[in-house]
């Protein structure tokens, strides 16, 4: 093999190794960053599910992100009617998972949203009106609003 051949295959390998290693990098960097949020996550997780369980309705509106898509269309009374009938209580949960933490990519439509992360949730919901449970598994998207995590 030509000398010029070798070093094209050299340069080649180089740069692969170089894609490689920037891609490792970066999914470490992102586990790490998720590390230093993962309590202020599940501390909010547990905010929101203790205010369902206890029926705390206010507590459960102040949990739902300023910016989502639900608040801005409904006021806290609106909220109010929209629950008050509902057979269907939170009995318990369980975390399963925290994942996929990011950065914003739309600021045009959320400017205030700095962050998302994924959470995986078993939930026993309760219905009242027959008294039958079920658990059932959600994901739940969490958005991070001027420092604070909030339910998406």
């Amino acid at each position: 093999m030509k000398k010029t051949g070798k070093k094209q295959i050299r340069i080649i390998l180089i740069v692969i190794t170089v894609v490689l290693c920037s891609a490792i990098l970066a999914s470490q960097a992102g586990r790490i960053e998720l590390l230093k949020e993962r309590d202020d996550i599940e501390r909010s997780l547990h905010s929101y599910f203790a205010a369902e369980m206890n029926r705390n309705l206010k507590e459960v509106y102040a949990c739902l992100a300023p910016s989502s898509v639900y608040k801005c269309s409904h006021t806290y009374e609106e909220f109010l009617a929209d629950v008050k009938d509902s057979p269907v209580r939170i009995a318990d949960y369980q975390i399963v998972d925290i994942y996929n933490l990011r950065k914003n990519t739309d600021r045009a439509t959320y400017p205030d949203v700095d962050r998302l992360v994924q959470t995986e949730v078993d939930v026993i919901i309760l219905y009242t009106d027959t008294n039958e449970t079920r658990t059932i598994n959600y994901c739940f998207t969490f958005l991070k609003e001027k420092g604070t995590w909030y339910k998406g």
